[in-house]
């Protein structure tokens, strides 16, 4: 009976099998997926700045990849401090759980579980529609499968797959993610390549071939439907910041799997920090390529706006291609465009083919990174005995929680039908949830994938952990292996967290987000309400968690005072 008054086993069964290079990559395939190759775009679109404008020439979407990047680079340091003082699985929870409060860390863990489980449903689909965005450049169609039925059971399938593979271990996982993590990347070799190849020349030529049109038809559409300089320059970086910090979501993926990384305390922190230079590099160079490339063609001589101008507008900022053949507002199509323009037709779309494989493959493998975060988010609340015993089992052979695996790959059901418009008009159309529950609630622009926000709530958590870290736990923080001054870290745990709830204040109030609240007089907001009633429901399953723990025996006072063993 006394082995029962504390955690469910006396290890965890986990084993340190997951090296350097592969923490570095859970984090970067983690975070460089599908939307970073249409920030640029969507940034136009929200607000638009006349090219003249540019400080220093800089995109406004570059610049807010640097100064959002700044503030993740901070918040990275708060969790290589963490994770080398208490290298366990589950990560933020763990932290939270034993810094600030239970309550709190499960409620937020669940949060960001529910995030990434969503994204993972999410992203099964959109390996698929990778196809419909990138096939056009390859020379092929697949818009006849592009219906609600095929993408869920597509979805179910890549579910199904991955999940099976993940259940095999980390080790297994971690094979899995460096043949999907190597081969995109040496394709983005070549993306680079080609960017640095893009002259007026080639990429007006591009645009004849790839749409039988001229640049400049573009761009004049744009400026006749309303394309203008929308405000300053610094308040379109602003603006961008949010698309920004959307973009960079995920950068704490290795932290989860703490637990199964190999001399931890020690090799985490640089890995962590190592895929956060990575990262924000990757972003702001290719973003730079392309803007670049893209205001190389169809300028506007009296504004000097330009075909990436055009695109943007005409996509995302309430314009419409009308007669004109759409153009991508993808980073990878004007890459595309470039080699269509330097290589003709046939060498444009062999590139088309390499662009496929690419779009595919960098959305494709955020999948082992959100399994393996999911999972062992479960893990560590089954270990701890908050939540039923059974979530935290491993297999004897593989050491994988494999019940953990099956919740979340249950959970991310719920993001396969909302990227699938399953409760749509072409899908099941239910009139009970069609309108306006299916479109409001569960569809990919609803309230379900409102991960943002959730993210940003449990990054400040663990932020604010870091800032108590010293001073709540100084016997643990004086025997980490990794660490500074209690000045030192007390101060950027506290910037941090600044930093991370200014974000999400933001994204709760700006208009140019969630837009709830006295600036758009907006009280109905779905995102932020759907997250109020989660935040009431998860509360409610933590108290029910602490009473059943309680009624088996389990010492919680003792358990969340302790750091759980290896």
């Amino acid at each position: 009976m006394a082995e029962r008054t504390l955690f469910a086993r006396k290890a965890t069964g986990l084993v340190r099998e997951i090296g350097f290079t592969t923490a570095v990559i859970l984090a970067i395939a983690n975070v460089v997926g599908l939307g970073w190759q249409k920030r640029v775009f969507q940034s136009i679109g929200a607000e638009s700045v006349l090219p003249s404008e540019y400080f220093l020439g800089i995109h406004p979407m570059i610049m807010a990849f640097f100064i959002v990047g700044l503030l993740m680079l901070l918040s990275i340091y708060t969790f290589m401090v963490l994770s080398a003082a208490m290298p366990r699985s589950g990560g933020g929870y763990v932290f939270m759980s034993r810094i600030l409060n239970p309550g709190f860390a499960f409620v937020a863990t669940l949060l960001e579980f529910l995030s990434v489980a969503v994204s993972y449903g999410l992203i099964a689909v959109a390996t698929f529609e990778a196809t419909l965005i990138f096939g056009d450049l390859a020379g092929i169609n697949t818009g006849g499968l592009a219906n609600p039925w095929f993408m869920t059971i597509f979805g179910i399938v890549i579910i199904a797959i991955f999940s099976a593979l993940a259940s095999l271990g980390a080790r297994m996982t971690g094979y899995v993610l460096h043949v999907m993590f190597w081969i995109p990347a040496a394709i983005l070799a070549l993306v680079y390549l080609v960017f640095v190849m893009a002259s007026p020349a080639n990429m007006e030529a591009g645009v004849q071939l790839f749409t039988g049109h001229a640049a400049s038809e573009y761009t004049q559409a744009a400026l006749a439907q309303g394309l203008a300089s929308s405000g300053s320059y610094w308040s379109a970086v602003f603006t961008a910041s949010f698309f920004a910090y959307w973009a960079y979501i995920g950068y704490a993926a290795a932290t989860f799997v703490a637990g199964e990384v190999k001399e931890a305390s020690r090799s985490l922190p640089k890995a962590i920090l190592i895929s956060g230079i990575v990262i924000m590099a990757i972003y702001m160079s290719i973003s730079f390529l392309l803007a670049r490339a893209g205001s190389l063609a169809g300028v506007d001589s009296a504004t000097g706006f330009n075909l990436v101008d055009a695109v943007g507008f005409l996509k995302f900022g309430g314009g419409d291609f009308g007669d004109l053949p759409a153009i991508g507002a993808w980073m990878p199509t004007f890459a595309g465009l470039v080699a269509y323009g330097q290589f003709g037709m046939a060498g444009g779309r062999i590139f088309g083919w390499l662009i496929l494989a690419f779009g595919a493959l960098w959305i494709a493998n955020d999948i082992p990174p959100f399994i393996l975060t999911c999972s062992r988010m479960m893990f560590a609340m089954g270990f701890d005995r908050i939540l039923p015993e059974w979530v935290a089992d491993i297999n004897e052979k593989w050491h994988s929680p494999v019940n953990a695996i099956i919740v979340t790959s249950v959970a991310a059901l719920l993001g396969v039908v909302a990227e699938a418009e399953l409760f749509g008009p072409s899908g099941l159309n239910l009139a009970f949830i069609h309108h306006p529950f299916g479109q409001q609630w569960i569809s990919s622009a609803g309230a379900v994938v409102a991960t943002d926000l959730w993210d940003a709530l449990f990054f400040s958590g663990v932020a604010l952990s870091c800032a108590l870290f010293p001073s709540r736990m100084p016997e643990v923080f004086d025997r980490a292996p990794w660490r500074q001054s209690k000045t030192v870290v007390q101060t950027l745990g506290w910037v941090a967290l600044i930093a991370n709830a200014g974000l999400s204040l933001l994204i709760v109030f700006h208009p140019n987000a969630y837009g709830w609240g006295p600036l758009t007089g907006n009280w109905i907001s779905i995102n932020f309400w759907f997250t109020i009633a989660l935040i009431l429901i998860f509360l409610g399953v933590y108290y029910w968690g602490r009473s059943r723990a309680q009624r088996v025996g389990a010492d919680l006072t003792t358990i969340f005072a302790e750091i759980p063993p290896e």
